[in-house]
């Protein structure tokens, strides 16, 4: 009997340690995706874009965003009836444990009361610091709307009032809320054909000026200079329309405000104070201009922990890092009718269903008041303070340049009654 337990533990044990093993990149592979890796495939879908995402520190500069003080536990309570849960893809009906297994999603996180309900690491280890993209913009925001708590920034003021080198651009008289509202009215656009593809687009060359494009003759070695050169194409706060130049200007009003560097502010405003478990990084250009539009990398629970924050369970105590008035911001101040002047059409429906309005660089906010923030390939924010529930993924695209549905797939379990 004896041997027979020792031997089912060796068994047990084999079993943990080849589970833990499971996403550790031999040195050949390794070594492969950097022979495959360039400026132009790195983002394309697949492995090759998986390895990338998971270890960006290897392919460009880098800020460490360290942590600091006492790391918030989070509790383990897992509920299989949140495992369980039938979602609605395109893939089909499927539990939410078996849609993240076979689609494309790396890592995903459910928090319900500050406990984590569910977590699976498909493609990933809890360990690894993974990729936010654009879900690096809230991080933006937020240290805005903490410096606007402090009356260090008045979002109805325009941003050349705190950067005077702007009076003569096309951000002249732009105020910072229709910047963090993505209502810049800057002529710059991320979502017009060929902006990632094409060396002739405004938006092509402004991530080629941070290093993430092969640079051209064309290409500003300066990004400063970059976006003080572009021009406006319609009146500010008039429509909705997505750029990440737009945040780019959050992370520069950010450190001119303070006089501290971007990847400092992150740390100590927000890094530090929700109790991180690991020091994040943010990517950066050759000259350590910070990517605050998508550089950010984390453990998936550190961006949990993140969304935390907006709900009661993190907001409990006397001070809490989010004020009333900043969720009331994202919640209920935003503007329907900006909103609904989007030129495009898909950013306003969720699952089928119509989004309320946007704000504060968070891509949609529900008439519940549920609010997200999405990021390229396949990163995700889901925050429902109404029913203390947070919801984090990770993802790549595949082969194909498809996304997970993880986005609508979060919508359907906040709605599910299980919360």
């Amino acid at each position: 009997m004896k041997k027979l337990m020792v031997t089912v533990l060796c068994v047990f044990v084999l079993t943990i340690r080849a589970a833990a093993q499971e996403h550790v990149y031999t040195l050949a592979e390794a070594a492969e995706f950097h022979s495959q890796w360039n400026l132009d495939n790195w983002d394309d879908g697949g492995p090759l874009m998986r390895y990338v995402f998971l270890n960006m520190t290897e392919f460009f500069n880098h800020s460490i965003i360290p942590r600091g003080g006492l790391v918030r536990p989070l509790e383990k309570a897992l509920r299989p009836e949140v495992a369980r849960f039938i979602t609605t893809t395109g893939a089909g009906k499927k539990s939410l444990q078996d849609y993240t297994k076979e689609s494309t999603v790396d890592g995903a996180l459910v928090l319900h009361k500050g406990k984590i309900v569910f977590e699976s690491y498909p493609r990933m280890r809890n360990v690894d610091l993974h990729l936010y993209m654009s879900v690096s913009k809230v991080l933006a925001s937020t240290l805005i709307a903490l410096l606007e708590d402090r009356g260090n920034i008045d979002v109805l003021k325009p941003v050349d009032a705190y950067i005077p080198a702007l009076a003569h651009s096309g951000w002249a008289r732009v105020p910072v809320r229709d910047v963090l509202d993505m209502a810049s009215g800057i002529g710059c656009l991320e979502l017009e054909a060929g902006a990632y593809s094409n060396p002739a687009t405004c938006y092509y060359q402004f991530e080629a000026s941070l290093g993430w494009q092969r640079p051209t003759a064309a290409t500003l070695d300066n990004t400063f200079e970059f976006i003080k050169g572009l021009k406006s194409h319609r009146p500010p706060g008039e429509a909705y329309e997505y750029t990440s130049v737009d945040t780019f200007m959050l992370g520069w009003l950010a450190e001119v405000a303070t006089g501290r560097k971007y990847s400092d502010l992150l740390s100590t405003e927000i890094w530090q104070k929700m109790g991180a478990e690991s020091a994040a990084v943010i990517s950066a250009s050759r000259r350590g201009v910070p990517i605050a539009h998508g550089g950010v990398s984390s453990t998936l629970r550190d961006m949990a922990r993140f969304g935390l924050l907006f709900t009661p369970a993190g907001r409990a105590g006397k001070n809490p890092l989010i004020s009333d008035r900043y969720l009331a911001n994202i919640q209920k101040r935003g503007r329907p009718d900006v909103f609904r002047a989007a030129p495009d059409e898909t950013v306003k429906y969720v699952d089928g269903e119509p989004a309320r309005h946007n704000s504060y660089q968070w891509d949609f906010v529900m008439n519940d008041g549920d609010f997200f923030k999405s990021g390229f390939g396949g990163q995700g924010l889901y925050i429902s303070p109404s029913r203390d529930l947070v919801i984090v993924f990770f993802g790549v695209l595949d082969e194909n340049g498809k996304r997970n549905e993880m986005t609508r797939v979060a919508r359907q379990l906040a709605k599910s009654g299980l919360f």
